[in-house]
């Protein structure tokens, strides 16, 4: 029979803020007048680097259960390890069942 498996879908949110001078976004269209809206621009085109970030938590969206062999596709699909997928449905399950932050309390 084939374990069950809790999945839970969470997102991470972050506020950033960016800076830039207004004689910098002059500087991008000096045929124009300087608009504000053009440091905007500077952030969906990722002209600009951050200048901070602030963590705000993390959100639940979905909590479901999945049987095994979902939990394997999951894995295979979503890891974003390619070298991973190759692993046996063993190892991934080892690593599943094992690799988690609740084990490493009862290693201590």
């Amino acid at each position: 029979m084939s374990k069950k498996y809790a999945v839970v879908t969470t997102i991470q949110t972050f506020t950033h803020k960016y800076v830039i001078s207004e004689d910098r976004l002059q500087s991008l269209n000096p045929d124009m007048p300087v608009e504000l809206e053009w440091a905007d621009d500077t952030v969906v085109c990722e002209d600009i680097e951050e200048f901070t970030q602030t963590y705000l938590g993390e959100q639940i969206v979905e909590t479901k259960w999945m049987e095994e062999d979902a939990v394997l596709e999951l894995y295979d699909t979503e890891s974003g390890v390619e070298h991973l997928r190759d692993w046996s449905d063993d190892q991934k399950l080892t690593f599943i069942n094992h690799g988690l932050l609740l084990d490493r309390d009862e290693e201590s």
